[in-house]
């Protein structure tokens, strides 16, 4: 099996909502929203696809479809990887913890850093940046200047003096 299986399959079964291409060296496949659980559900079970490596989002505040989300994986039994990528046009998408569930933690980190939502988690809610964090640092309108990190209290007892 070949890279350019996979886009004839999924092009031939869902017309004009799913293109691929190879950049860099490497397979992406761009799939509609409306599809995109179907696709990596297919292609875990049909193309042997069992292993999720990572999930990445992205914001473009000024397109459209403000965020891409990436899904990274790999057929070990094939010796093929792919990305599949979803654009959406807001910070809300299904999550995949069905299909994969090492997909949780990574859906976690996505929700805390870009604030993506994945509707239907079983557990969303910050993994890395604490509870008191005001915002999604990765997203491209966080503010650069003047923004709060962390809150006026010494919560671990280590004698910070917060000062303005």
């Amino acid at each position: 099996m070949v890279f350019d299986d996979i886009v004839k399959y999924f092009s031939e079964k869902y017309p004009g909502k799913v293109s691929g291409k190879v950049e860099f060296k490497c397979n992406f496949l761009t799939v509609d929203k409306s599809i995109f659980k179907d696709v990596l559900r297919e292609l875990k079970e049909k193309f042997s696809f069992k292993y999720i490596v990572d999930i990445v989002a992205t914001h473009w505040p000024n397109r459209d479809m403000k965020f891409d989300v990436v899904y990274n994986i790999y057929s070990i039994e094939n010796n093929i990887r792919v990305f599949v990528k979803v654009m959406i046009p807001d910070e809300k998408i299904e999550t995949v913890t069905d299909i994969w569930k090492g997909a949780n933690f990574m859906e976690r980190e996505q929700y805390d850093l870009v604030g993506v939502v994945f509707e239907g988690h079983p557990d969303l809610r910050r993994i890395l940046l604490p509870d008191f964090f005001e915002g999604h640092p990765l997203r491209k309108d966080f503010p650069l200047k003047e923004r709060k990190w962390f809150n006026k209290f010494d919560e671990q007892n280590l004698g910070i003096r917060f000062t303005k």
